[in-house]
């Protein structure tokens, strides 16, 4: 029966094709169809303040004629765009003036955060690819009222990092007959091959108000615009010669804690610290950091975990967001294989991962005394490595963090790289014994294309620890087309395959996901409805020894896409469960041993996310285990303007009959957040999570002030109670961090 339903993704009919109209399709790009763009060099002085009233953006070359790239492509689009590029010894310029006839009044910008979501916004964005090797971009977004967004990405988009934040700086204007970005971008924020005057580069623009994404030079609409490879040229651009080029970024911190934890910290005090960041040559960096702090990162969304597997969270601290990419060993994760996301989030493996470096199993920080990176990117190869050292806190002893990768590229389509990692530090049991702990990975990893609609990639690791050593390994197959997305994702992992520096989901499994979705646009169709897609998605996990099927689910999912954005998104899925020991899914809730088989249903919508109230609701419900569950969770955001934005989440799950027990409970989790911004760099913000599951409750406030750019004031304000009270401790805490980056 299992086999079978894992087969069904495969082998699921072709049929829907007869039902679709003809889906125009972009052709990949040869080196004469791609279009060319001059850069001119400016003369005067060019004034940053969103205006072009300069001579020289008036005689600059105008990239035009842009192309409809999302939901269809279509050669014209209603909106037009022109584009410009200027430069001069010390920073490229670019200027688009975006033409809209319905005015102002018709912009989208739900808040003004820093990296906005920019399918929720009006935007405006250059790609550039100043390596030469077509694999690796930098974008620079904006939207209407100068909110900032830039993002490094790598082989198209398989691995990506929005984190990342560069110096440079934008203004715009706006008026009834459109808006107007001016962006100033710093030779010494990018990193560029030396000697070429050619780069890749495309412009794209979303007027949200219709949906609609265009671009000067189009891409299929299941990529990107980072897929550079359908990018036009820059020509005549002469970045200065590298020269020296180091940024401090030294920070003075103080804090006042309160805290009834056993053995905690209680009293005020100072702290100073910071990094500095060189740039030997344009495609080098190299930083140190010393008593590194991140008090300013975000809190991590608390989650109820109601699967056998372990939760991955994101990264959240800057330092080790900055070129992470140099430093990801494949494997299975967020953003890389197809834009699928980690086997659709379920399954991650990945040999190295950040989080482990300075924070606890529960997200406790623990202090970094020191570290220290390096990068380096060509047309060809890229290089990094990271070296850190974090203090000794209670029964963790002081901790050594080390890693290297390479990667290569051949041809236009292979890249293989590896990495090694070791982790050397002393643990201390609750007896005060001291015992030595190193573990090691090493990993290859791979990825091949077939033209640009075809992928394979594939990662082999190893990690030993006291003599113990577990292997793993992942693979992906997809093709993905503007009508279908079709593959297979798979990894084996051994019992005592343990990264101490990686994360993993769960070992000693082997995994096979296979799924496919068509997109369907019949002729038919309402003129209010973009398309309906729809498709199978199974994933199995086996005992690597014996075969034996650990767990299953086959999933049967749709989606009717509206012309505003807004989705719904019906689902049914079929689970098979069958733990060999007992599955504790709360403190006093355990899954007996033995062979669960359910079904569940639900249903997602999800609004248009640019208007002033934008919600998503999913439902579902059906058996769990051996008893059932109706889940839903509703994530809200109402911006009465671009300056104030309320934001909430709530989770609610009705578990009944679950257990040895037979418990009957609810569980709830609500986020509440609330924005105000006096403009893109001076912003406050309040986040309140209440989780019953976890018995916690939490309050994060912070005030965010970048007087210079990338130069922060931070007040940022803790506090966490016990949902009942006795099981929590109180704890609170007020920081006020100074940081400035300067260029020296």
């Amino acid at each position: 029966m299992i086999s079978a339903l894992l087969a069904l993704p495969l082998l699921a009919g072709v049929s829907p094709r007869a039902a679709s109209a003809q889906t125009p399709t972009v052709p990949e790009p040869t080196e004469e169809s791609r279009r060319r763009l001059v850069a001119r060099r400016a003369l005067g002085r060019i004034t940053v303040d969103g205006r072009l009233d300069e001579a020289d953006w008036r005689s600059a070359p105008v990239a035009g004629d842009f192309a409809q790239a999302r939901p269809d492509f279509l050669p014209t689009t209603r909106y037009p765009t022109e584009v410009r590029v200027l430069y001069d010894n010390e920073h490229l310029y670019v200027a688009a003036f975006n033409r809209d006839s319905a005015g102002m009044s018709s912009l989208r910008m739900p808040d003004l955060r820093r990296d906005f979501e920019p399918p929720e916004n009006d935007v405006f964005g250059v790609t550039i690819g100043p390596m030469g090797d077509r694999r690796t971009v930098l974008q620079f977004s904006t939207t209407p009222l100068g909110s900032q967004a830039d993002v490094q990405a790598f082989d198209g988009g398989d691995a990506f990092n929005f984190n990342w934040d560069a110096l440079w700086r934008v203004r715009t204007t706006r008026a009834d007959s459109g808006w107007i970005a001016e962006f100033a971008i710093p030779w010494r924020s990018l990193r560029y091959a030396p000697g070429l005057t050619s780069w890749d580069i495309n412009f794209v623009r979303n007027t949200r108000r219709v949906a609609q994404w265009s671009a000067w030079m189009p891409y299929p609409r299941q990529l990107s615009s980072w897929r550079i490879s359908y990018g036009g040229v820059l020509d005549s651009i002469q970045p200065p010669p590298p020269r020296t080029n180091v940024r401090v970024r030294p920070y003075v911190l103080g804090q006042r804690v309160t805290d009834k934890s056993s053995a905690a910290f209680n009293g005020s005090l100072g702290d100073v610290g910071g990094e500095v960041i060189w740039a030997p040559t344009a495609n080098s960096l190299f930083e140190a950091t010393v008593n590194t702090d991140f008090a300013q990162a975000d809190v991590d969304r608390q989650v109820v975990n109601l699967t056998r597997f372990n939760v991955f969270l994101p990264e959240r601290r800057q330092f080790f967001l900055e070129n992470a990419d140099l430093l990801n060993a494949g494997g299975l994760g967020s953003g890389t294989i197809g834009g699928i996301g980690g086997v659709s989030g379920r399954y991650f493996v990945q040999p190295f991962f950040t989080r482990r470096i300075g924070l606890g199993d529960d997200g406790t920080p623990q202090p970094i005394d020191a570290g220290a990176r390096y990068a380096y990117r060509s047309g060809r190869t890229t290089a990094g490595a990271l070296a850190m050292r974090t203090a000794a806190l209670g029964t963790q002893g002081a901790t050594t963090f080390g890693v290297v990768r390479g990667s290569q590229f051949f041809g236009r389509s292979t890249r293989l790289g590896s990495t090694l990692a070791l982790r050397d530090g002393d643990v201390t049991d609750v007896n005060g014994l001291v015992s030595g702990r190193r573990n090691v990975m090493v990993a290859v990893d791979a990825l091949s294309r077939i033209g640009e609609l075809t992928q394979f990639t594939g990662m082999l690791s190893a990690s030993n620890e006291n003599g113990r050593t577990g292997l793993a390994g992942t693979y992906g197959i997809t093709r993905n087309t503007a009508t279908s997305l079709v593959g297979v994702l798979g990894a084996v992992v051994t019992k005592d395959y343990n990264p101490q520096m990686g994360f993993v989901s769960r070992p000693d499994v082997v995994m096979t996901n296979p799924f496919i979705t068509w997109t369907l646009q019949p002729r038919r169709l309402p003129t209010a409805i973009v398309w309906l897609r729809h498709g199978p998605n199974a994933i199995a996990f086996n005992d690597p020894q014996s075969g034996a099927l650990q767990e299953a689910n086959v999933t049967y999912s749709g989606e009717v896409l509206f012309r505003n954005g807004a989705t719904i998104s019906p689902a049914v899925e079929y689970n098979v469960q069958r733990p060999t020991l007992p599955v504790t899914l709360f403190p006093n809730v355990q899954i007996a041993p033995g062979d669960y088989s359910y079904q569940r249903g639900g249903l997602t919508f999800r609004s248009d996310q640019s208007a002033k109230l934008a919600t998503t609701l999913t439902t579902t419900t059906g058996a769990f285990f051996d008893g059932s569950l109706d889940r839903a969770e509703l994530t809200a955001r109402w911006s009465p303007s671009p300056y104030v934005s309320v934001r909430g989440a709530y989770e609610v799950n009705r578990l009944r009959s679950l257990g040895t027990r037979d418990s009957s409970f609810i569980t709830h989790l609500a986020g509440p957040e609330l924005r105000v911004f006096l403009n893109p760099r001076i912003q406050w913000s309040a986040f309140y999570q209440y989780n019953t599951a976890a018995e916690r409750a939490t309050l994060n406030a912070r005030f965010s002030w970048e007087f210079l750019p990338l130069s922060f004031l931070y007040i940022v304000y803790n506090d966490r109670q016990a949902v009942q009270s006795g099981n929590t401790p109180l704890a609170r805490s007020l920081i006020v961090k100074l940081s400035w980056l300067g260029q020296l």
